[in-house]
């Protein structure tokens, strides 16, 4: 058995928008040892013919497809794929194939240090040494910042597979956001509500020529508002699947994290406890994609970055849609 041909029930699908834990989340899941990681393959691996919002009524006709992206993905082991830190050790690897697969990764990363190399090493496989069939507890986790949209699609498409959706209440999301592009932290222009779901930002009055008249703090919020409430609306009420509120990982790290390991029939692991512990206990300046930070302060920064007014804003948004239960201090 190939990797690419693992059984959907042995496949977890960690989905959100940037900026709202999926690292964090996803390094959790990687914190296992029955658990093989693919982080962001879509990124290396882009489908072109997937819609990045797929209506319910279009999953008929992309279904095949995106089961066979899907499979691709599980395949797609690159230095970013693989390589993200930190890394773990995993029972369905032998002693010296870790050291060999690290020893990989770790020249890779070294060689995608300058521009010339980060070319010539992006694309190279990372061979996993794995024979899936002889591991039937082997999960394989997805982490995926930019197929939110699409979480009906993939459910579909993978129907024994669990789905973990992360939402990040609004205004550390909109605060993050910011901040990452002040700091030239994306490669992309940020996404926009209207681009994302014409359709449902049309219910909410928000043409191309209206959004573009908004600020952007309320263009974030927005666009925060109109893909959670579609994934709300696509997976919400699937057993197979769950949505995790960022306030509440970062409030009791160790239970929702049992909980959700009970979700995708991982036992606990005594690896993921000590990765709590250390990723939770962060002293001083804080990485922008780091999963080594102070939750609480996390959490509640966007406090301090946002003026009032901004909060205010950004709190009419959500009042506006059906997502007010993700944002307790809606109502504050």
């Amino acid at each position: 058995m190939k990797l690419s041909e693992i059984p959907g029930d042995r496949v977890v699908l960690i989905l959100g928008a940037p900026r709202s834990g999926t690292t964090w989340l996803a390094k959790i899941f990687d914190s296992h040892p029955d658990v093989l990681y693919r982080h962001e393959p879509d990124t290396i691996r882009r489908a072109a013919d997937l819609p990045w919002i797929c209506d319910a009524a279009d999953i008929p006709r992309h279904v095949d497809a995106a089961r066979t992206y899907l499979a691709e993905l599980i395949g797609t082991a690159t230095v970013k794929t693989v390589g993200s830190l930190p890394m773990f050790p995993k029972r369905f690897e032998t002693p010296p194939v870790r050291l060999a697969r690290r020893a990989i990764i770790y020249g890779l990363r070294a060689a995608a240090l300058t521009r010339p190399g980060r070319r010539l090493t992006a694309d190279l496989r990372v061979p996993d040494l794995i024979e899936p069939a002889r591991h039937p507890g082997l999960r394989v986790a997805i982490k995926s910042v930019g197929s939110l949209g699409r979480a009906g699609l993939f459910a579909a498409a993978l129907p024994q597979a669990r789905i973990v959706v992360i939402i990040r209440d609004v205004w550390g999301q909109v605060a993050s956001m910011r901040r990452g592009k002040a700091g030239g932290k994306f490669e992309a222009d940020l996404p926009t509500a209207h681009v994302a779901d014409p359709a449902r930002a049309a219910r909410y009055g928000l043409t191309q020529a209206t959004f573009a008249t908004l600020p952007e703090i309320e263009q974030l919020a927005w666009n925060w508002a109109i893909v959670n409430e579609k994934v709300v609306d696509d997976i919400g009420g699937m057993e197979r699947a769950r949505l995790v509120r960022y306030q509440d990982l970062c409030d009791a790290p160790q239970a929702q994290a049992r909980s959700l390991f009970d979700f995708a029939r991982l036992a606990w692991s005594p690896q993921t406890e000590a990765f709590l512990r250390r990723s939770t206990q962060q002293v001083g300046r804080e990485r922008y994609y780091g999963v080594f930070h102070d939750p609480q302060g996390a959490l509640n920064r966007w406090r301090q970055e946002l003026s009032p007014q901004e909060q205010y804003r950004i709190g009419a948004v959500v009042r506006a849609t059906s997502l007010a239960s993700f944002c307790p201090e809606v109502d504050a």
